[in-house]
């Protein structure tokens, strides 16, 4: 069908049809950070269908057989029982962990006009070029637009992700603000959790990490892409310096709650409170590009990283 939202659709239930990880994706995780068709207030386009095609063919091995009136169809490169495709959790993470570092390796080449010049990082392309139509097409963008991009390839094969990102560094706008991504793992709450994190969500945790882009192809294994398993502290801005208290940081949702939506219809809300009154006292995505725009419903992760970069030298 033709439509942003009927093809999202499909694709998001052809990913769960075809990867295994998703059967341990919790209903409730997948609604919200695979189903919807945007991540934050980027153009929206219908992108699905290329990153999908785009992305197959790396993910070939992981891929069972659809099952239709009791019948396997071979859609991987190999044909297999549906009973071995129940993966443990333990299992799923290690598919999930490699799947992340495969596409933050592949993706800027595979959608590259070239795969000799691979997408590429500049600086200060939001909000013009940070939807992932325009990022392909560019063949460039600030960090904004490479994790809207990296995040809706993730959704594209049934991983949850979400954008991470503060407005201003240490709350000074004239110190830049940065955006990244959160990667969901599923767990079943009994798995060793050697890093001290209690699960978050229901059924697993968010775990952090950036974009890199300018991968060409043939360079994918000196380029060392960015990863699941990373320490934090590696990462260039997980510094104490950055995170002492005085840096906020948002993650990004889809669905508003109730109370939000009924804020946003009343027009009762609009005529006679006055300025500090209108605020809403949900949390939205705070937007370096958008000041003032409070419509992308968000997390408060303030405390999370004070947690993990908050003693990063």
């Amino acid at each position: 069908s033709d439509g942003i939202l009927n093809q999202t659709l499909h694709y998001s239930i052809l990913s769960k049809s075809l990867y295994p990880w998703t059967d341990a994706i919790p209903k409730s995780i997948y609604m919200e950070y695979v189903v919807p068709y945007a991540v934050v207030n980027e153009p929206r386009t219908d992108y699905r269908s290329l990153l999908f095609d785009a992305l197959r063919d790396i993910l070939k091995e992981y891929e069972r057989p659809l099952i239709i009136n009791n019948n396997a169809y071979l859609v991987g490169d190999k044909q297999r029982q549906p009973s071995q495709n129940l993966l443990s959790y333990a299992q799923t993470q290690t598919q999930i962990k490699r799947v992340v570092k495969s596409i933050n390796t592949r993706l800027w080449s595979i959608l590259a006009r070239r795969s000799s010049q691979p997408i590429t990082f500049q600086a200060g392309l939001t909000p013009r070029i940070y939807d992932p139509l325009s990022v392909i097409s560019h063949g460039h963008s600030s960090c904004t637009g490479l994790a809207i991009l990296l995040i809706a390839a993730l959704r594209t094969v049934g991983i949850p992700a979400r954008m991470a990102g503060t407005p201003a560094w240490n709350g000074v706008e004239e110190k830049g603000n940065h955006s990244w991504l959160e990667v969901f793992l599923p767990a079943d709450g009994h798995d060793n959790n050697n890093d001290g994190d209690k699960y978050e969500d229901e059924g697993g945790k968010w775990i952090f990490l950036e974009p890199t882009p300018g991968i060409a192809e043939g360079e994918e294994k000196s380029a060392n892409a960015d990863d699941l398993d990373r320490d934090p502290c590696k990462r260039w801005f997980c510094k104490a310096s950055r995170f002492d208290g005085s840096t906020r940081v948002f993650a990004s949702r889809y669905t508003k709650t109730e109370r939000r939506v009924l804020e946003e219809m009343s027009d009762l809300r609009n005529l006679w409170l006055d300025e500090d009154s209108k605020r809403s006292s949900e949390t939205f995505y705070r937007m370096a590009w958008a000041v003032g725009e409070e419509h992308v419903p968000g997390l408060d992760r303030t405390e999370y990283y004070n947690k993990h970069c908050g003693e990063c030298d």
